[in-house]
């Protein structure tokens, strides 16, 4: 017993160094389209806000950050009743990613990201992205489904 004591009290500063496992949850963009294609294959047209999920995801970045209009992210943070957290941070940006398949997302972006994704990421290349997962977009052509997710953080690869 008193072995097992030392054994631990040895590798206990070894634990610390330890990292905290990560929140966000590893997919592939097309398997977010396959899993609410799903859940979602009896609905009506229109978005369906789901409690967010942290997920990491390889995707192909297509276009350079671009302004675009953060209204359908008010509606989702009003509709998951946190109508501040864009009075926290600043989401002005979209950038445009594909999967493997070739499906496209247009992706909001944090405003402080937009100069490492101007000055890190080239256009066509592989990249990480780091996103919550807020809704899920049903159109009536349902080739045009859509998550629609913020990006939080992102690592060129």
């Amino acid at each position: 017993m008193r072995r097992l004591v030392v054994m631990i009290l040895a590798f206990a500063p070894l634990l610390s160094f330890a990292q905290p496992p990560s929140p966000y949850k590893t997919v592939s963009l097309e398997d977010i389209f396959v899993q609410w294609n799903e859940i979602t294959k009896n609905y009506a047209p229109g978005m369906s806000v789901m409690q967010p999920q942290k997920i990491r995801f390889v995707a192909k970045y297509v276009s350079l950050p671009q302004p675009c209009s953060n209204r359908a992210l008010e509606t989702i943070f009003n509709t998951l009743a946190k109508p501040d957290v864009l009075k926290q941070i600043n989401v002005n940006h979209c950038i445009k990613l594909e999967s493997a398949s070739g499906k496209v997302v247009i992706a909001w972006t944090q405003d402080v990201l937009v100069p490492g994704l101007n000055d890190d990421v080239k256009p066509n290349a592989d990249i990480e992205i780091y996103a919550d997962l807020l809704a899920y977009g049903v159109g009536t052509d349902r080739s045009r489904n859509m998550p629609f997710m913020m990006v939080n953080r992102f690592e060129p690869k």
